[in-house]
């Protein structure tokens, strides 16, 4: 993801968070209605991780979205190794 325009990093993750917030819809069996639409923006940057030995990029950051999230809930992958981990920010 370093490579490439800020703005089109920033769509894609737009569109990643939106996805991952979709999926746990599903999952929690809630539907949206044919009209609502999820809104995010997303303030995120670059940080090395480490998963399974391996150097990876991950994300520190923020977003903000019109779809009320559980504290703690973990969205996108790995997140039964504790990343993705979600928690409101007032």
């Amino acid at each position: 993801m370093k490579s490439g325009h800020p703005a089109k990093q920033s769509d894609l993750l737009k569109r990643i968070v939106t996805g991952n917030i979709l999926s746990m819809s599903k999952y929690l069996n809630y539907r949206l209605e044919i009209d609502q639409r999820i809104e995010t923006k997303v303030e995120l940057h670059e940080t090395s991780v480490t998963l399974k030995g391996k150097k990876m990029i991950g994300f520190n950051g923020f977003f903000q979205t019109n779809f009320m999230i559980p504290d703690y809930l973990g969205l996108g992958k790995s997140v039964s190794r504790g990343y993705g981990t979600v928690r409101r920010l007032v």
